[in-house]
């Protein structure tokens, strides 16, 4: 901006610069906020100089904002995508009866302790405490193979 203001005005009586201040605009004029451009332009100076530059750094502000918002857009449908898949996984239950098994011992579980890993497998909690949380009976490792669980925003 200060290299602007020196090509339009210039100190010791000198000539504005307009093509150098257009050239200026141009090469770095993405980088300057337009406002602040338009208000140091020179009233002297011809806008048909630049006023191609200065519309080609009004729609690259107006993309890097729309894009802005698309990424807000996509940032919030994941969020929401997220707590979706959380309420799904609270709201999942499993019945147990007296004819239930552990799918790992097939040990009757009736009232004993179980533990329902990720991939739906239940198991007694003797097994549960065996294998540990992170692998389940079919031999998914949750700590390394995510079990992939597909919400709205991916297809399934």
């Amino acid at each position: 901006m200060q290299l602007l203001d020196m090509y339009l005005n210039p100190q010791n009586g000198k000539q504005p610069m307009f093509k150098a201040a257009v050239r200026l605009l141009h090469n770095h004029g993405e980088s300057l906020d337009p406002l602040q451009v338009l208000e140091r332009l020179s009233p002297d100076m011809p806008l048909q100089l630049a006023s191609e530059t200065i519309l080609r750094m009004l729609r690259a502000r107006l993309h890097h904002r729309h894009q802005g918002q698309i990424v807000h857009s996509l940032s919030r449908a994941m969020n929401v995508d997220a707590r979706l898949a959380r309420v799904e996984e609270r709201a999942r239950y499993v019945q147990i009866n007296d004819e239930s098994l552990c799918d790992s011992c097939h040990a009757r579980l009736g009232t004993k302790l179980f533990a329902m890993y990720p991939d739906d497998s239940i198991v007694c909690f003797k097994c549960s405490r065996r294998q540990g949380n992170s692998t389940s009976v079919t031999g998914l490792n949750f700590a390394k193979d995510k079990l992939f669980k597909p919400g709205w925003l991916v297809s399934r």
